[in-house]
């Protein structure tokens, strides 16, 4: 695979934005896991046969929100490292939802658990994609021309509908976030993974386009936009700038973060090397 990501501030405080970026990123492969780090990259050697790619949203105020995205990418970065016993779906499923437990208890064990984060990951071993989330960051597939957008937002109003249940207040509200938990909807140690609604497996193809981002991005480009540009832009990196671009262009005064990864050619299932990644796809500081 190629894979770029461009993770930005966005248009600053000094035009009404956000004063600290608390969005995070993480990409794992070709031995190396990256994330982002200050204005930059930290870049540290590991061993893995996969591709591990994941966008985090971090809410609760600069030092909170900066925090809980980090910690989340850096805590899934684990995954990259293991060789399951199990189906890559069914694994990450399980890894996800002990990371946030553990997370989540570690801060409870000192006081109130403030800080939460969107997560959105996928997981690629050998041709086949593994994904799943919690919060509103977004997984999109581009195939064929089309865009699909695999991920749905966890709002009061998606769990109430899902359940059947009147329709709460402040439905708009996001239900749960990683790490953080639920917001008075549950167990806060638990968050709420519907197989095949919040995650899902599929095989991949020559030429399929992942991207996953934050709503910096996907509220306020449509999905016609960001289709057209995952046509008409071929280079991962290139795209990833443009999408941001086109964000904030349509006025986004958020944090923006695209990662773009496009399939080049498909994976053994049960691959004996690691997958490419070219380095300078990697990081795009704005």
């Amino acid at each position: 695979m190629t894979v770029g990501v461009v993770c930005s501030l966005g248009i600053g405080p000094e035009k009404g934005g956000r004063k600290h970026n608390e969005d995070n990123y993480l990409v794992c492969c070709d031995g190396e896991i990256r994330w982002r780090e200050g204005d930059g990259e930290a870049v540290h050697p590991a061993s893995g046969h996969s591709v591990l790619l994941a966008v985090a949203d971090g809410m609760g105020g600069h030092e909170d929100g900066a925090w809980a995205s980090a910690s989340a990418v850096q805590a899934m970065a684990g995954l990259y490292t293991t060789h399951p016993d199990m189906s890559p779906e069914l694994a990450l499923h399980r890894f996800f939802l002990a990371t946030h437990r553990r997370l989540h208890n570690s801060l409870a064990h000192d006081g109130c658990v403030r800080s939460g984060t969107t997560l959105a990951c996928a997981w690629i071993v050998g041709s086949r994609l593994a994904w799943i989330h919690v919060g509103d960051s977004r997984i999109y597939l581009f195939r064929g021309d089309v865009l699909e957008r695999l991920t749905r937002e966890h709002t009061r109003r998606l769990f109430a509908q899902r359940d059947r249940r009147r329709i709460p207040t402040d439905p708009d509200q996001l239900a749960q976030n990683f790490i953080f938990g639920s917001r008075g909807l549950g167990d806060n140690a638990g968050i709420r993974i519907d197989p095949g609604l919040d995650s899902g497996a599929f095989p991949l193809r020559p030429e399929d386009r992942i991207l996953a981002c934050s709503d910096g991005l996907w509220g306020f480009v449509g999905d016609e936009d960001i289709a057209e540009v995952l046509k008409t832009v071929p280079a991962p990196a290139d795209c990833a700038r443009m999408l941001v671009d086109r964000a904030l262009e349509c006025g986004s005064d958020d944090n923006v973060t695209a990662l773009v990864a496009r399939v080049e050619r498909l994976g053994r299932k049960d691959p004996s090397g690691p997958m490419r990644l070219r380095a300078a796809d990697t990081f795009a500081p704005w």
